[in-house]
């Protein structure tokens, strides 16, 4: 392959693979508790008990009581809790993304509707929201740890001739599955490659709804140990690489893909 193709081709994808590489942080998750939030219909007639929450309202979670500011309460009926990220609790953060703060993510209105939720600076001081319905079953705690990215999708794809039908052949059968397969959320990163063909969204005010200029704050797929799940569809969240350095996360935008 060497051979046919030449060194020097071999040194422009070498420099291309070096320079993309691309921080990021997974996201994992553990139950706090062995019974649920919530039963099912049948559960309540047995009589079978429930789990309260047991984090903090500041902690990064899934389920559980959100934390909530002034605005925001009382908490709106038709709003389902998906979960938070304090990002103080996580150590190896890229650069250019906020060091504090806690963004949050809900259902809103139906299953299609999403709203975000972004507090800079967090009070000290827990006040509870009321009763919060949560889309998981359970209340998970997070975990983080740093990990790397490569460009994915047609992104990956464009980095080889496309008239060289060997080359790209090989290199498509060679592409790493990066954290593709793992069973984890992500934080930042490249876009994954599920975002060529999402499902649209609306661009906040002054903002176009080109995917290329967005970078990719969140991608939350399936998880076990919270309970719930998305189907064959990961959820997006987007925010604008200009927004991004503002630090203007409430101007994130959500859509969805199959993978």
């Amino acid at each position: 392959m060497i051979a046919r193709h030449g060194a020097r081709r071999l040194r422009e994808i070498e420099s291309m693979l070096d320079s993309a590489l691309r921080p990021c942080v997974l996201v994992t998750s553990a139950r706090v508790a062995d019974r649920p939030l919530r039963r099912s219909a049948i559960g309540r007639m047995l009589r079978l008990g429930t789990a309260s929450p047991r984090l903090s309202l500041t902690a990064s979670k899934f389920g559980g009581t959100p934390y909530t500011e002034a605005a925001d309460r009382p908490w709106a009926s038709d709003a389902v809790f998906i979960g938070q990220i304090n990002l103080s609790e996580i150590d190896d953060l890229p650069d250019g993304v906020p060091r504090r703060g806690i963004f949050a993510i809900d259902l809103v209105g139906s299953t299609d509707g999403f709203r975000v939720r972004w507090y800079p600076s967090p009070s000290e001081q827990e006040d509870d929201p009321g009763a919060v319905v949560c889309l998981g079953t359970h209340e998970a705690s997070m975990q983080f740890r740093a990990g790397w990215t490569l460009p994915e999708g047609s992104a990956w794809e464009d980095a080889v001739p496309h008239e060289d039908e060997e080359l790209r052949e090989a290199w498509n059968e060679w592409a790493p599955l990066g954290d593709m397969r793992e069973e984890c959320h992500r934080l930042f990163g490249h876009r994954s490659a599920g975002l060529d063909d999402h499902y649209g969204f609306e661009p906040p005010r002054g903002r176009t709804n080109d995917v290329t200029e967005y970078e990719m704050l969140l991608r939350i797929t399936f998880d076990n140990a919270a309970g719930f799940s998305w189907g064959t569809n990961w959820t997006y969240v987007l925010v604008h690489r200009d927004d991004l350095a503002e630090g203007r996360l409430e101007r994130a935008v959500v859509t969805g893909a199959n993978y």
